[in-house]
C-alpha cells in the first residue's frame, strides 16, 4: 500500500457510512439486518460480535482460529480492499475464499450469521468473492440463508449467475428443480456445481449437507440429461471418482454411497469405455471399507449391467474384494439380480486363474453351493475349469483345485458337465479321451482321509452321492452287499442315512430291496435312522405317497420288530404322530400312514407305548370311503373322533360303532401322566399338524376328565399356551355363538381346510378356553376366593381359582374382541354364579399384589355391577364380609381402582341400608379358617359407611388417605362418652378380625396400616392367637425361615399392636405377658428383620415401657439384658431399648443391687477373689451391659445414685479379681455412670465428705493395672472435687503420688489428656490453700517450693515433645503471675552447671522448657517474672559477695558453704543468661508494663557492673552474662520499647554503655516501618540532643563513629519535626568531615542531609560543595560514591540556588576526570545536573565557561564540555535554546574550526549540534544551516571545514532521514564542483571524499518527497561515474564499498531508462582504462549492480555482453576473473549472452 493510500486509510472513520447524508447514498447492505436496523449497527458493533462468534466457533472447530489474525484482527478493521495492491488483495481473496470454505459445515449456526455479516460490510465478499459465497450457500439452496444472501450477491447481467437475479429480485429460494434445469442449459454452471464436491474433499472441508446436494443435484442433473457429451464426461466422472480416491482415514461413508449411485445413474446414461469402467469399479471397490458388502456389490451390479462386459477383473481389483469380509455371501445373493452376470463373470473369470489362492477357491465353492446361481454362470465356470483341468502340463496346485470343483458341479450340475464336456470334445476331438477319463474319476474321488486305503466300499460310498440314479442305485446295493468293519460300518450308515431323503422311488426301492441287510446296519444306531426319515418326510413340501409307503412298509414290516421301545416311542413322535391329523391336503398321506398303523396293531401284541393311544381309531379313518368321503365335514368328524377316542371319551350316541373299543384310552391308562406330558409337549411342536392334533386330543381330554387331574391340565394347558390375549378370529362373526354348546365341532372346518392359518390354531384354543371355563368347582371344599399366588398350589380349591383367574385375566385383556370376550366371561360368571363377587374380591387382591394388574379396575367394575344387581333384586344380602377387601382397593395408588372401589362401596352402602337377611359367605368368605371374624350389626356398618361416603373426595384422590380417616375417626377423644367410645371399638374389631383372617398378607399388612394410627386395646388382644401362631412356628423353624420374605411388613404391622394402649392388657393378664416376653426374646434375636425390630423397639420407647408397672419394668430389663449380652447381633438393638428407657433412679438401683455381685462372708478377701475367679458371677455379662448403657447415656443428678455406683464399684473391686479384662471393663464403666450422674449435678451440695467416697476410686488407682482404668480413675477424683473438696484434699498426695511414678512418662495423648484434667481438678485447691497461708510473694515461692518440686523433678520423664505443653498448662491452673517465676526457676535450677557452660544450640536446648513456658505468658506477666528471676539472681549475686542473711528461693536456709556460695554464683548466671534468652518483650506495652522494663534494665545494668570491689572471676561471669543479655534485650524490643530503653541508656554516664546504644541505633532505626517511624520522632529528638552533647565533648573514638552512624540512619529515616536537631548536627559533621578519622563517617550523614533538609542547609552549601569537589580531586576513591550523593543531594533539594560559580566548578571537575576512571561516576552527576539546574541558569554558565576553556585548545576537556553541552541541550526547553540560539550558533562554529582535524573531539560537537537542531523548527534552522554552507564553501573555507561539514550533515541524515534531503537543494552546486575536483586531483583527501560520496548515498536512499529527480540526477551522474577511477586511485578497500553502495543508490533512484543506460556505458567505459585496478574496479561495480538491479538494466543486456567479452580476453586475469562475475550476474537475469 502506498504512503497516500496508507494516510486515507487511517483517517478514513469506521463509522462514516453513517455520517454520510442518508438520502444521497445507497442503504447498508446488510446479512442479518434490514433497511433502517443495519444503519443502527456501525462497524465496530458488527466486528465485536463477529469476533465473539468466530471465538464460540473456533470452540468446536480449532482450524478457524488461523483466521483471526487476518481477516479479524485489529489491522482488518482498517482494511479497505479497493486500496490494496494487487498481490495484498489476490492473498486477501485467498484467505477469505479458505475461510468461506471452513464456514460450510456450520452455515446454519448463529455464530456463522454474525461472522458472514462482518464480512460483508468489511470486506464486501457479494461485490468481490461471488463465486466463494455461492460455493458456501449453494448446498442450502432450498434455505432462508440462501435467500436472505442471493438478495445481496452483486450479479451482472449475461453471466454464469444471471439466472439468480430473478431470484434476487423476489428474495426467493432456489429449488433444486431450477437449479437443474440452468445446470442443463449453462455448462459453466453445470461445472461449477459438479466441482464443488471434488474442491471440498481437495481443502477436506467435506460436509454431510455438500454431500447430499451433490448427490441429490448430479442425479437429477444425469437424469434428466437427453445425451452426455464427452465434455460432461469429462468433468463430471472425475468429480464423481474424487470420493472414492482419498485416503482411507478421509474417506465418508454418506459420499461413497453417493458416488456410487450417481456412477450407477451415469452408467445407465452413457457408454463407459473399458478403461473408464476398470477404473470406475476399481475406485468402488477400493473404498468399500466405508460401507456394507451388500452397497459395494449392489453397486457394481448396478454399474456393470448396462456396459459392454469386461473380459475379467485386474489383479488389484480381485485382492481388494477378496479382502473384504463376508463378501462372498452378498456376491451370491446379487445373482438374482437382472444383468449380474457382466459383474460375475469377470469375476469368476479372474478366480479362476487364481486357483492356487484358497480364498479363491472357497468363493467359488460358494458360487457352485448357491441355489439361485445362473445356469449361464454355471456353465462359463464348468467350460473354464474343464480347460484348466485338461491342460497339458497344467500345475499340481491348479489341477487339483479344478477338479474338486468340477466335482462339486458333478453332483449339483450333472447335465451342465456333460453339456460343456461334449462342447470341448466337439471343439476338439482330441481331448476326447481325456475329457472322459475326467469325467469318470470325477465319480471315483478316493477319500484317503476317511476310509482305509485297503477299502472296496470308497468308491461306492461316493457313488452314492451321484447326480445319476442309477449310479446311486448301484452303489447302494454294493454297499448293502458288502461286510465292513466298525470303522467303514458308520461312514456307510451315514450315506445310507443321506440316502432316506431322495426323492426318487427307484433308489428308495434299492435301499429298502435288503431290508435284513439294511435293518443290521441301523440295528446299532436306529436313532440316526428315525431322525433322517423324519427329517426327510418333514422337509418335503408333499411327499410322494409310493415313498411314504415305501418307508412305512419297511418299519412296520422290519424295523419295529427289532426296535427298542425307546425307539418306537420315537418313531411314533417323530414319524406317525405328524400324518395323524386329516386335512385336504394330505388327506391320502394319512390314509398311508393309518394304513401302516394297521399293520403295526396286527405285528404288535405287546410293547406298543405311544402306539397304544391309536388302537381303535384306524377304523374312523378307513370307515369313511365311498362317496362323500373327501367332503370337509366328513374329515373333520374323523379327526374329532380320532381325538375323542384316543382321550378314551368317545360318546357311544355319536359314534356306536365303537361302544368296544373303549378299553385303551387315555382317561384309563395306567400312564396318564406320560401320555399327557407327551401331547403338552406336542402343543409347542413347529409343524402345524402336530400342533393342532395336540390340541384336539387335549380338547377332548380336558372336557371329559374331572377333580384335581382336571384342573392340573387345564393350568398345564393355559402354561403352554401362554397367552396374552384373544387374537385372530374374527369377532363379528356368530361363530362365538358356538361356545355355548360344550360339544361343538365347528371350528374343525379350519383346521380341515387350512391347518397352516392362525386362525384354526386361534379357534382351537379359544374352545379349549372355553371348555376350561365350564369346568365346576370342587365339591366338599370351601374355597378360599382371596388366597394368594396360587402359582404351584396343590390343593384343589385353589388350582380352581387360579384356572378361572387365568381365564378371567385372558378375556378382559382381549380387547380387540370384544364380543368372543364377553361370551367367555359369560360362560365364566354362569359356572360361578353366588361365588362371582368372592372370585372378583381375590381378583383386586391379586392385582394389588402385582399379579393380574390389567383385570384389577375391571374386577371392580363387575363386582359393582353384581352389587348392583343385589341392589335391584333387593334380596337383604348384607355384604360387609366383602367391605374390608374394597378398602384394601381403596387405598390403591391407581386413582381408577380407587374410585371402582368407592363406586362398590357405594352399593354396599346402599345394601345395608336395607333389610337384612343374611351375610354374603359368613364365615368361609376366607375359606376354611379357625380364625373368628366380628361382625358388626346393621346400625354401626351404615353409621360406618356414611362416614365413609362423607370423604369420598379424599378417599378418590388420596390413596393414604384412609389410614388418616381411621386415625380421626375411630381414635379415642378425651371426655367423650362411653357409648361412642364402645362403637369405635367394636369399629376397630371387626376390622381387626378380617384382618387377622384373611389368607392374602398383603391385604392383612393394608388392613392394619390403615389402622396404625388408631390406639384400641382390642388390637392386641384379637391379634394374640395369630402371634402365638407365629410363635410356634419360629420355634419349629429357623430364624431365617421364621418369617416369609414377602410378609415383613405383615410381621411389623402385627407386632405393632403391641402400643401403649396395650399396656392394661400387659399389666393385668399374665397370658399376655408370657406372649409379650417371648415375642421380645424371639423376635429380637439375631437373624430377625431390623425394621421389624425396630417397630418393636419404637412401641417400648414411644410410651409403653413406661406404662408398665415397675416389676413389670424389671422383668422386660432383664429380658432385653439377656438378650443385649447373648454376643448376637441384635444386642445393640436390646442396649438402644434399654439406654431409651433407663431413666428412673429407682429402677436402675433396683437393677444394681440384684446385679451386684455378693461375696461370702466368712471368707478372707483373697479367698473370695480365689473363688470369685474360679466361679464367676452368671451376672457379670447382665451387669457389664448394664453399666455400659448407664455409662454412655446421660443420667440424673441424684447423690444417692452416685452412692448406690461407688458401692458396686467397691464390691466390683474388693470381689472381683483385678487381672480379668471384663473386671477391668466394669470398673470403667462404672466410673462412666460416675461420670455422667455427677456432671448432673449443677449446685453443689453441702455434703460431709463420707457421702461421696474418694477413697474407692484411690483403691481402684491402687489395685488396677489397666492404664485406662487409672486414667479414668484419675479423670473422676478431678471431677469429684467440685462436689467434695475436703475429701479429694484428704487424698491429694498418694493421687499426685502415683501420677507422678505411673503416668507422666507415658507417651500417649490420651495419658497427656488425663495429667491435665487431673490437674484441673485438683491444682486449684491445692493453690487455693497455699495462698490461704502465704500472702507474701517470696513467702509463697518457698511455702510451694516442695509441691512444685513434685513436678520440675518428673520433667526429665515427660516426654521431650510433651514438656512444653505439659508445663504450659501446669501454670496456667496454678495461676502464671504467682507461680510462673517459682516454676521457671526450680527448671533452670536443675540444670545450672550445664547452662553456664554451654552455648549456640545446645545452650538454647537447655533453656527450652522454661523458655517456652516463659514465652507462653502474657507479655505482663513476663516482665513480672523477669524482674523476679532477676531479684532472685541479685540475691544469689549479694549473698555470693555480702554474707547478707536475706533468704533466697534456690538456696535452702542456712548453707553459707563455699560450694553452697559457687552454686549461688552459677544460678545467678543461669537465671541472667535465661532472661536474655526468653525475654522477647512485646511491640506495645502499658505504662506499668514500662516500669517492669526499666527495672529490667536497671537491674541487668547493676547486675553488668557490680559495685564490688573485689576481684573474683566468677562475678565477671555473672557481669558478662548480665552485658550480653542487656544486649540482646535492647536488640528484641519493640521500637518504641528500644527507643525509650536507648534514650534511658544514654543518659548513663558509662560511655561504653552509651556507645553500644548507639550502635543498636544505627544498625535498627533503617528497619524501622515506615508508618511506624513518626511515632518515635520525640523520642528521636531526645536522642539527637545526647549525640550533640556527646560530640561537644567527644571528638574521636567508638563513640564518635557510633553517633555519627546514628545520624546517618535518623537522617536516612527522617520524618517531620527532626529537621531542626539534624540541622543542629551539620556543623559538627563538617568538622567530621574535614578530619581524616572521621571523614568516612561524616560523608554519609551529609549525603544524607543533604537530600533532606531542603533549604535549611543552605547557610553551608557552599562550604558542603567545595569539600565534596575537594574529596572528589583527591586519591580515596572510597569516598567518592558519598561524595557524588552530597552533591547530587543537593542537586535535588535546592537545584535553583546553584550558581554559576558552583556549575563551573563542577565542569571544570568533569573535564578534568574525563579521561580517569572516575568519569563514569562523574557522567551521572552531570546528567543529574543537567536535568535538575533550570535551563536559563545552566546555558549561561556553560557559555560563560567557553570562553574560558576556548583559548585552552583542550581536547579532553572540549570534549567533556561539549558532552556536557549535549546533555544540557537534550533537557533544555526551545524557549530558552531560541533566546541564547545566537551566542550557542557562535560557540558551536567556534568549536568546529577547532575540533575540525580531531575526529573524537569533532564527534562529541556533532552531536551536541544535532541536539540543538532537534529543539529548532525550520524557520530557526535553515538560517543556521546556510551560515553553515557559508563557513564550509565560502570564504576562507577548506577541506577540512568540508569535512566536517559533510559528517555533520550525514548525522543529521542518519537522524531525520528524508526531511533533510531537500537542505541539498544548497548543496548540489558546491557538491558537484567537488566530484570534478575529485577527478582532478591527483591526491584526495580521503576523509572528504568518502564523506561527500556518503552524503549522496544517503540522500539517495531517504529522498521519500521525490527532490531527486531526473534534472538533478544527470548533474551528478557524469561526476559520480568519475570517481570509479578515483575510488581506484585512493586504494582503499573501504571506498570501494561506498562507491559501491552509492551507485547502487542513484540506480535505485532513476525512473529514466536513458539515465540507467548511461551509468551502465559510463561504468562499462572505465573497463577500457589502462589502469588495471581501474578496470577490475569498474567491472566489480557493474556486477554489484546488475546483480541487485538487473530488472533496471534488462534492456542493455547486449552492450554490456560486448564489454564482457573485451574484458574476458583482457591480458590480466584478475580482469578476466572478474568479468565472468560481471557475466553470471547479466546472464542471472537476462539468460545465456553467449551469442550476443
Amino acid at each position: 500500500m502506498s504512503s497516500l493510500a496508507t494516510q486515507l486509510a487511517q483517517n478514513a472513520s469506521l463509522n462514516a457510512n453513517i455520517l454520510v447524508d442518508r438520502s444521497r447514498r445507497k442503504p447498508t447492505v446488510s446479512y442479518l439486518f434490514t433497511g433502517k436496523s443495519a444503519d443502527e449497527h456501525d462497524l465496530e458493533t458488527i466486528y465485536a460480535v463477529a469476533i465473539n462468534s468466530l471465538l464460540s466457533l473456533a470452540s468446536i472447530e480449532p482450524k478457524l482460529e488461523k483466521y483471526e489474525e487476518t481477516l479479524f484482527s485489529e489491522q482488518a478493521k482498517e482494511t479497505d480492499r479497493t486500496l490494496l495492491r494487487k498481490d495484498v488483495c489476490e492473498e486477501l481473496d485467498k484467505q477469505i475464499v479458505s475461510f468461506l470454505w471452513a464456514l460450510g459445515p456450520y452455515l446454519l449456526e448463529p455464530p456463522t450469521g454474525k461472522i458472514l455479516e462482518w464480512l460483508v460490510r468489511r470486506f464486501r465478499i457479494q461485490e468481490f468473492n461471488l463465486e466463494g459465497v455461492l460455493a458456501l450457500f449453494l448446498p442450502y439452496h432450498e434455505s432462508p440463508h440462501f435467500a436472505k444472501m442471493v438478495t445481496l450477491l452483486n450479479i451482472k447481467p449475461n453471466t454464469t449467475w444471471s439466472f439468480l437475479l430473478s431470484y434476487k429480485s423476489a428474495g426467493q429460494k432456489l429449488p433444486r428443480v431450477s437449479l437443474v434445469t440452468e445446470m442443463l442449459k449453462n455448462p459453466d454452471l453445470a461445472r461449477f456445481v459438479v466441482s464443488l464436491l471434488p474442491k471440498a474433499i481437495k481443502k477436506k472441508q467435506v460436509h454431510r449437507t455438500l454431500i447430499a446436494f451433490n448427490a441429490a443435484t448430479l442425479y437429477e442433473f444425469i437424469t434428466r440429461s437427453k445425451i452426455l457429451d464427452e465434455g460432461t464426461i469429462a468433468y463430471l466422472l472425475p468429480a464423481l471418482l474424487a470420493p472414492l480416491q482419498q485416503k482411507a482415514k478421509y474417506t465418508t461413508r454418506d459420499a461413497v454411497l453417493g458416488s456410487n449411485i450417481l456412477l450407477a445413474a451415469l452408467s445407465r446414461k452413457c457408454e463407459i469405455s473399458t478403461a473408464a469402467l476398470k477404473l470406475v469399479i476399481n475406485a468402488m471397490v477400493s473404498s468399500a471399507h466405508t460401507i456394507q458388502e451388500d452397497q459395494l456389490v449392489d453397486s457394481l451390479v448396478a454399474v456393470c449391467e448396462p456396459q459392454d462386459e469386461l473380459p475379467t477383473f485386474s489383479e488389484e481389483m480381485l485382492e481388494k474384494m477378496l479382502s473384504i469380509q463376508n463378501i462372498e455371501r452378498q456376491l451370491v445373493s446379487s445373482s438374482s439380480w437382472r444383468g449380474s452376470e457382466k459383474m460375475l463373470r469377470p469375476l469368476i473369470h479372474g478366480l479362476v486363474t487364481r486357483l492356487h489362492d484358497q480364498t479363491s477357491q472357497a468363493l467359488l465353492e460358494t458360487f457352485i453351493s448357491a441355489t439361485n446361481l445362473p445356469n449361464v454362470l454355471v456353465e462359463d465356470l464348468t467350460t473354464r475349469l474343464l480347460e484348466f483341468a485338461v491342460q497339458p502340463e497344467p500345475a499340481a496346485e491348479f489341477i487339483l483345485a479344478a477338479r474338486r470343483l468340477l466335482s462339486l458341479i458333478h453332483q449339483r450340475f450333472p447335465e451342465v458337465l456333460r453339456l460343456a464336456a461334449d462342447a470341448l470334445v466337439e471343439e476338439d476331438d482330441s481331448m476326447k479321451d481325456t475329457v472322459e477319463q475326467l469325467t469318470f474319476s470325477l465319480n471315483t474321488v478316493n477319500l484317503v482321509g476317511l476310509l482305509k486305503p485297503s477299502t472296496t466300499a470308497a468308491d461306492f460310498i461316493i457313488l452314492a452321492s451321484s447326480a445319476d440314479a442309477k449310479v446311486r442305485i448301484a452303489a447302494i446295493k454294493q454297499l448293502l452287499g458288502t461286510d465292513d468293519d466298525t470303522n467303514d460300518l458308520e461312514i456307510t450308515r451315514g450315506v445310507l442315512a443321506a440316502r432316506l431323503q431322495d426323492t426318487d422311488a427307484t433308489v428308495i426301492e434299492a435301499l429298502y430291496d435288503t431290508p435284513e441287510a439294511l435293518t443290521s446296519i441301523f440295528s446299532s444306531d436306529s436313532k440316526i435312522y428315525v431322525d433322517s426319515l423324519a427329517a426327510a418326510i418333514s422337509s418335503q413340501t408333499k411327499t410322494k405317497r409310493n415313498i411314504l409307503r415305501l418307508h412305512l412298509s419297511y418299519i412296520s414290516s422290519h424295523f419295529w420288530k427289532s426296535a427298542e421301545i425307546a425307539t418306537k416311542e420315537e418313531i411314533f413322535g417323530k414319524i406317525f404322530f405328524p400324518f395323524l391329523l386329516v386335512t385336504k391336503s394330505r388327506q391320502k398321506s394319512v390314509e398311508v400312514v393309518w394304513e401302516a398303523v394297521e399293520d403295526l396293531f396286527a405285528v404288535e401284541e405287546n410293547e406298543r407305548g405311544m402306539l397304544g393311544l391309536l388302537e381303535g381309531c384306524a377304523d374312523f379313518v378307513t370307515a369313511k370311503d365311498g362317496e362323500g368321503a373327501d367332503s370337509v365335514e366328513v374329515m373333520n368328524q374323523i379327526n374329532f373322533a380320532v381325538t375323542s377316542k384316543i382321550s378314551g371319551v368317545l360318546s357311544l350316541t355319536s359314534c356306536p360303532t365303537l361302544a368296544k373299543r373303549l378299553a385303551e384310552n387315555i382317561v384309563k391308562s395306567a400312564h396318564f401322566s406320560k401320555h399327557c406330558d407327551f401331547i403338552i409337549l406336542q402343543l409347542q411342536h413347529d409343524i402345524a399338524h402336530v400342533k393342532l392334533m395336540a390340541y384336539l386330543i387335549m380338547l377332548a381330554v380336558i372336557k371329559n376328565t374331572s377333580g384335581v387331574r382336571q384342573l392340573e391340565l387345564a393350568t398345564q394347558v393355559i402354561d403352554t399356551m401362554a397367552m396374552e390375549q384373544l387374537s385372530g378370529v374374527d369377532d363379528f362373526s356368530q361363530e362365538h355363538l358356538a361356545l355355548e354348546k360344550p360339544d361343538d365341532t365347528s371350528f374343525g372346518k379350519y383346521i380341515v381346510t387350512k391347518p397352516h392359518s392362525r386362525v384354526a390354531l386361534h379357534w382351537i384354543q379359544i374352545s379349549i378356553i372355553a371348555a376350561i371355563s365350564r369346568i365346576q368347582a370342587p365339591k366338599d371344599t370351601v374355597i378360599d376366593w382371596v388366597a394368594p399366588g396360587l402359582k404351584d398350589a396343590k390343593d384343589p380349591g385353589h388350582l380352581y381359582v387360579s384356572v378361572v383367574r387365568s381365564v378371567y385375566d385372558l378375556a378382559n385383556a382381549s380387547t380387540s374382541l370384544p364380543i368372543l370376550s364377553s361370551a367367555l366371561l359369560q360362560l365364566l360368571f354362569l359356572n360361578l354364579q353366588d361365588n362371582a363377587l368372592a372370585f372378583l374380591a381375590g381378583m383386586w387382591l391379586a392385582g394389588a399384589q402385582g399379579d393380574f394388574k390389567n383385570s384389577t379396575i375391571i374386577s371392580l367394575l363387575h363386582a359393582a355391577a353384581f352389587l348392583e344387581a343385589h341392589v335391584l333384586e333387593d334380596d337383604g344380602v348384607d355384604f360387609q364380609t366383602i367391605l374390608p377387601s374394597l378398602l384394601v382397593a381403596l387405598q390403591s395408588s391407581n386413582e381408577q381402582v380407587s374410585r371402582g372401589a368407592l363406586e362398590c362401596i357405594s352399593r354396599v352402602r346402599i345394601l345395608a341400608g336395607k333389610s337384612l337377611t343374611s351375610v354374603y359367605q359368613f364365615d368361609v368368605i376366607y375359606g376354611q379358617t379357625h380364625r373368628t371374624l366380628q361382625y358388626l350389626d346393621q346400625k354401626d356398618m351404615k353409621r360406618y359407611l356414611d362416614a365413609l361416603a362423607q370423604q369420598h373426595d379424599h378417599l378418590a384422590n388420596d390413596a393414604s388417605y384412609l389410614k388418616t380417616f381411621h386415625q380421626q375417626y375411630l381414635a379415642k377423644a378425651k371426655g367423650e362418652k362411653k357409648k361412642e367410645h364402645e362403637y369405635k371399638h367394636r369399629v376397630t374389631c371387626y376390622l381387626m378380625s378380617h384382618a387377622n383372617a384373611v389368607s392374602s398378607s398383603m391385604a392383612q399388612v393394608t388392613i392394619l396400616q390403615s389402622l396404625a394410627g388408631v390406639s384400641d386395646k382390642g388390637k392386641a388382644q384379637i391379634l394374640l392367637p395369630t402371634i402365638q401362631h407365629m410363635l410356634e412356628r419360629t420355634a419349629h423353624e429357623s430364624a431365617s425361615a421364621s418369617i416369609f420374605e414377602s410378609s415383613e411388613e405383615l410381621m411389623m404391622s402385627i407386632v405393632s399392636a403391641f402400643d401403649a394402649s396395650s399396656a392394661e392388657l400387659l399389666n393385668g393378664d399374665e397370658k399376655a405377658w408370657d406372649v409379650f416376653l417371648q415375642v421380645m426374646q424371639t423376635y429380637l434375636r439375631t437373624g430377625i428383620s431390623h425394621a421389624l425390630q425396630k417397630v418393636l423397639a419404637g412401641s417400648l420407647t414411644t410410651g409403653l415401657f413406661s406404662s408398665l408397672k415397675l416389676h413389670r419394668q424389671i422383668a422386660l430389663c432383664e429380658v432385653l439384658l439377656d438378650v443385649g449380652s447373648s454376643g448376637s447381633s441384635s444386642d445393640s438393638l436390646a442396649r438402644n431399648i434399654l439406654s431409651a428407657v433407663l431413666s428412673d433412679v429407682s429402677l436402675v438401683i433396683r437393677l444394681l443391687q440384684s446385679l451386684q455381685p455378693v461375696a461370702p462372708t466368712a471368707s478372707p478377701r483373697a479367698i473370695k477373689r480365689a473363688k470369685t475367679s474360679e466361679s464367676p458371677d452368671v451376672a457379670l455379662p447382665r451387669l457389664s451391659l448394664l453399666v455400659e448403657i448407664l455409662g454412655t447415656k446421660p443420667l440424673p443428678g441424684s447423690l444417692d445414685l452416685i452412692s448406690h455406683f461407688l458401692d458396686t464399684l467397691s464390691k466390683v473391686v474388693q470381689i472381683l479379681p483385678s487381672a480379668q479384662a471384663d473386671v477391668a471393663y466394669i470398673e470403667q464403666l462404672l466410673m462412666s455412670a460416675i461420670e455422667s450422674a455427677s456432671s448432673s449435678i449443677k449446685e453443689v451440695p453441702n455434703i460431709t465428705p463420707s457421702v461421696i467416697r474418694i477413697d474407692v476410686l484411690v483403691d481402684v488407682i491402687r489395685v488396677s493395672t489397666n492404664p485406662q482404668t487409672f486414667h479414668q480413675a484419675l479423670l473422676l477424683i478431678s471431677s469429684l472435687a467440685r462436689l467434695a473438696p475436703d475429701s479429694v484434699l484428704h487424698n491429694v498426695m498418694p493421687v499426685f503420688t502415683f501420677m507422678g511414678s505411673n503416668v507422666l512418662h507415658r507417651d500417649d495423648s490420651y495419658s497427656f489428656k488425663v495429667v491435665q484434667k487431673t490437674i484441673d481438678g485438683l491444682v486449684p485447691v491445692m493453690v487455693s490453700s497455699l495462698k490461704k497461708d502465704s500472702p507474701q510473694p517470696l513467702d509463697l515461692y518457698i511455702s510451694a517450693k516442695d509441691f512444685l518440686r513434685v513436678f520440675t523433678d518428673a520433667a526429665s520423664h515427660i516426654p521431650r515433645h510433651r514438656r512444653n505443653k505439659f508445663f504450659s498448662h501446669l501454670i496456667n491452673v496454678l495461676g502464671s503471675r504467682d507461680f510462673l517465676a517459682p516454676l521457671c526457676m526450680l527448671l533452670l535450677d536443675k540444670a545450672a552447671n550445664r547452662i553456664i557452660r554451654q552455648s549456640g544450640e545446645d545452650f538454647q536446648h537447655s533453656l527450652s522448657v522454661p523458655a517456652a513456658v516463659f514465652q507462653n505468658a502474657e507479655p505482663e506477666v513476663q516482665l513480672h517474672t523477669a524482674v523476679e528471676v532477676l531479684k532472685e539472681a541479685q540475691r544469689l549475686v549479694a549473698q555470693n559477695v555480702d554474707s547478707t542473711t536475706e533468704p533466697t528461693f534456690l538456696e535452702d536456709a542456712g548453707d553459707r558453704s563455699a560450694a553452697s556460695t559457687s552454686m549461688s554464683r552459677k544460678r545467678a548466671q543461669a537465671l541472667i543468661s535465661f532472661i536474655g534468652t526468653a525475654l522477647k518483650p512485646p511491640k506495645s506495652l502499658a505504662t506499668a508494663a514500662e516500669i517492669n522494663i526499666g527495672s529490667i534494665i536497671t537491674i541487668l545494668i547493676s547486675l553488668a557492673h557490680p559495685q564490688s570491689t573485689l576481684s573474683d572471676t566468677k562475678v565477671d561471669y555473672v557481669s558478662e552474662a548480665a552485658r550480653s543479655s542487656l544486649q540482646r534485650l535492647l536488640s528484641s524490643m519493640s521500637v518504641v520499647d528500644f527507643i525509650t530503653s536507648v534514650k534511658t541508656t544514654l543518659e548513663s554516664v558509662n560511655t561504653q554503655v552509651q556507645s553500644g546504644a548507639l550502635e543498636l541505633v544505627g544498625k535498627r532505626v533503617p528497619s524501622i516501618a515506615v508508618k511506624t517511624r513518626p511515632t518515635i520522632s520525640k523520642d528521636i529528638n531526645q536522642i539527637l540532643a545526647s549525640i550533640k552533647n556527646i560530640l561537644n565533648v567527644h571528638k574521636t573514638g567508638n563513640i564518635v563513629d557510633h553517633a555519627l552512624e546514628s545520624v546517618t540512619a535518623i537522617a536516612t529515616t527522617m520524618c517531620p519535626g527532626e529537621e531542626g536537631s539534624l540541622m543542629d548536627l551539620v556543623p559538627h559533621l563538617l568538622a567530621s568531615a574535614q578530619q581524616v578519622q572521621t571523614m568516612s563517617k561524616a560523608l554519609p550523614s551529609l549525603a544524607a542531609l543533604s537530600g533532606t533538609l531542603g533549604p535549611r542547609i543552605i547557610p553551608f552549601f557552599r562550604q558542603i560543595i567545595s569539600q565534596c569537589v575537594t574529596i572528589l580531586r583527591g586519591s580515596e576513591q572510597s569516598l567518592f560514591e558519598d561524595a557524588l550523593s552530597t552533591l547530587q543531594g543537593l542537586l535535588k533539594s535546592i537545584p535553583s540556588f546553584w550558581g554559576v560559580a558552583e556549575i563551573s566548578q563542577i565542569i571544570d571537575l568533569y573535564a578534568d576526570q574525563f579521561s580517569s576512571s572516575a568519569r563514569s561516576l562523574l557522567q551521572s552527576l552531570i546528567k543529574g545536573m543537567t536535568k535538575k539546574i533550570p535551563s536559563k541558569t545552566l546555558v549561561p554558565a556553560l557559555l560563560n565557561m567557553w570562553t574560558i576553556l576556548q583559548p585552552s585548545g583542550n581536547m579532553i576537556r572540549i570534549s567533556a564540555f561539549f558532552d556536557a553541552l549535549r546533555r544540557a541541550m537534550q533537557q533544555c526547553d526551545r524557549p530558552t535554546i531560541l533566546e541564547h540560539l545566537r551566542p550557542l550558533f557562535k560557540c558551536f562554529l567556534e568549536a568546529f574550526d577547532i575540533v575540525k582535524l580531531h575526529q573524537q573531539p569533532e564527534e562529541h560537537v556533532i552531536q551536541a549540534f544535532k541536539e540543538l537542531v532537534v529543539k529548532l523548527n525550520e524557520t530557526s534552522f535553515k538560517p543556521l544551516f546556510r551560515r553553515l554552507h557559508d563557513w564550509a564553501f565560502t570564504g576562507d573555507s577548506d577541506e577540512a571545514r568540508k569535512t566536517t561539514f559533510n559528517r555533520l550533515y550525514i548525522s543529521l541524515l542518519d537522524f531525520f532521514k528524508g526531511l533533510m534531503v531537500p537542505y541539498m537543494s544548497f548543496l548540489l552546486a558546491p557538491f558537484c564542483d567537488l566530484l570534478k575536483d575529485f577527478k582532478e586531483k591527483e591526491e584526495v583527501d580521503y576523509r572528504l571524499w568518502s564523506s561527500g560520496i556518503q552524503v549522496f548515498t544517503k540522500t539517495l536512499s531517504f529522498d521519500d518527497l521525490g527532490f531527486w529527480r531526473d534534472d538533478k540526477l544527470r548533474q551528478i551522474l557524469q561526476g559520480l561515474s568519475n570517481q570509479v577511477e578515483t575510488c581506484a586511485r585512493l586504494g582503499i578497500s573501504e571506498s570501494r564499498v561506498i562507491l559501491q553502495n552509492c551507485l547502487s543508490a542513484f540506480l535505485e533512484t532513476v525512473t529514466d531508462d536513458f539515465l540507467a543506460k548511461t551509468l551502465n556505458l559510463n561504468i562499462l567505459m572505465h573497463t577500457r582504462s589502462d589502469d588495471v585496478s581501474v578496470r577490475i574496479f569498474a567491472l566489480s561495480c557493474a556486477e554489484r549492480l546488475w546483480r541487485v538491479h538487473g530488472g533496471k538494466l534488462l534492456g542493455f543486456v547486449a552492450e554490456t555482453a560486448t564489454f564482457i567479452a573485451e574484458c574476458g580476453e583482457d591480458e590480466n586475469d584478475l580482469v578476466v576473473k572478474e568479468s565472468f562475475r560481471l557475466k553470471d550476474a547479466v546472464e542471472s537475469v537476462a539468460g545465456k549472452i553467449d551469442g550476443l
